[in-house]
């Protein structure tokens, strides 16, 4: 019994050794900060791959005709709202780097090669929850997705699938937060707050963790807060340098 105890406290040993921070990165809207890309574009979610981080954050919104499409802001430069124009109406319009506004079925086709473990972090931005679940269904994807969301009623209507999501809600302030207890009353996978809201709500941590709850912080942008959250007990990060954990320990 005892060379069985042993050997089990070593593999956990070395598990728990081999867990690196960049594998509890979250790339924000992909991996875009690097030449030739642009955030919520195919090259960003493939450069968030690429890196072999936790996964990659997305935004998602629908048009007037039903198609879901990667896109952080409801109008474009030009000042189209995209859920009022068809897909096809927009399909003039070029992101910064040259590449077209992506359909969530292409993010979708690509996250099929993905490797083990990385995750696509769907925001959902707007649009109806049931045709985004019913995508990636269609794709097989249901164990290489999590959704986040600021609209309640998104996140409750997720939940209300019974689908067994992982579903984390939104905040960036404490008006608009729910506690740790709140979310798991609902039925929530966890929580994605601001470092903000986090940074005055400290404790919220220490109690979603005991909660069974999935911590998450947005959006961190320097080494030194990045290791003051992980030093915090936060799960993850999400953060516009995903590189800076690559191929440390």
């Amino acid at each position: 019994m005892r060379k069985i105890f042993f050997a089990n406290l070593l593999l956990l040993l070395l598990v728990s050794c081999g867990t690196s921070k960049h594998s509890r990165i979250i790339a924000h809207r992909g991996y875009w900060q690097t030449e030739g890309s642009h955030e919520n574009s195919i090259s960003s979610l493939k450069n968030a791959m690429a890196l072999r981080v936790y996964g990659s954050e997305c935004d998602v919104r629908q048009t007037a005709d039903g198609v879901l499409v990667l896109f952080h802001n409801a109008k474009l430069d030009d000042g189209r709202v995209v859920a009022e124009h068809k897909f096809a109406d927009l399909a003039d319009y070029r992101l910064p780097n040259g590449e077209k506004i992506p359909t969530f079925d292409e993010a979708l086709a690509v996250m099929e090669d993905a490797p083990s473990g990385f995750k696509l972090i769907i925001e959902i931005k707007g649009g109806d929850v049931k045709d985004i679940v019913a995508a990636v269904e269609r794709r097989g994807l249901q164990k290489k997705v999590e959704y986040i969301a600021f609209g309640r009623q998104h996140c409750l209507d997720l939940i209300a699938l019974n689908k067994g999501l992982k579903v984390s809600y939104l905040a960036s302030n404490k008006k608009s937060a729910w506690t740790p207890k709140e979310l798991k009353d609902k039925g929530f996978y966890g929580l994605d707050y601001s470092a903000g809201l986090l940074n005055e709500n400290s404790e919220w941590i220490g109690e979603a963790r005991k909660l069974g709850l999935d911590v998450n912080v947005w959006t961190v942008n320097t080494p030194e807060d990045v290791d003051k959250f992980f030093k915090m007990g936060v799960d993850k990060v999400t953060t516009d340098i995903p590189a800076l954990y690559k191929n440390k320990k």
